[in-house]
């Protein structure tokens, strides 16, 4: 993934449990915050707890596994949500990728996610929550979470992202998503940034 930096000064760490950003894997961190992030049970997807070793079988109330999903194979969309007002307030931007094949498909690990703009901001990870296998059922929808901190006037360097480049976790083909919100903190020189990816099915 492409990636484009000005020199500045260093800003303020401000969240923890970050690694680089980029396709599968797993990681552990300190605990960090997640509210507002959906369950993936909610949404259609079967989290195969415990190391399992495969997908949903045929015949076991799931459709035959299709493999790994594939970026072609996938629908994106953004789930709505309100920018925040305060830049101490870390907000969620949620991400849902919906089977549009006729098998299961399963993903594990985190997407790789490029915020464009007049730079190219390659988002690190967040790694205090586990990545699990997800199996994606036909039609059914997973999702991931962006976290940001917004653009207040005089909190630091302003970004204004205009598109969301996503990679799903194995993939090497990517699918570009409008940036919804208004402008964002820009912290791509940060250890510890407070914009970062979650794993696919993170709760």
């Amino acid at each position: 993934m492409s990636r484009s930096r000005f020199r500045r000064p260093a800003v303020a760490v401000v969240a923890a449990g970050l690694t680089l950003s980029g396709c599968g894997g797993d990681r552990s961190g300190e605990a960090a915050a997640t509210s507002g992030v959906p369950s993936a049970s909610a949404t259609g997807t079967v989290p195969d707890g415990g190391g399992s070793t495969g997908p949903t079988p045929s015949g076991s109330g799931g459709a035959a596994s299709g493999g790994r999903c594939r970026t072609a194979g996938l629908g994106f969309a953004i789930v709505p949500t309100s920018r925040a007002k305060n830049p101490n307030i870390q907000y969620a931007l949620t991400i849902t990728l919906t089977n549009k094949g006729a098998k299961s498909c399963v993903m594990t690990g985190y997407p790789g996610v490029d915020l464009a703009g007049p730079l190219t901001w390659s988002l690190l990870r967040q790694t205090a929550v586990q990545p699990h296998r997800v199996t994606v059922r036909p039609g059914a929808t997973t999702t991931f979470n962006i976290f940001y901190l917004p653009y207040i006037q005089g909190s630091g360097n302003e970004f204004k992202p205009t598109r969301i480049v996503v990679t799903p976790p194995g993939e090497t083909h990517s699918h570009t998503l409008p940036w919804p919100v208004g402008s964002i903190l820009l912290q791509d020189a940060a250890t510890h940034p407070g914009t970062y990816v979650s794993p696919v099915g993170a709760k």
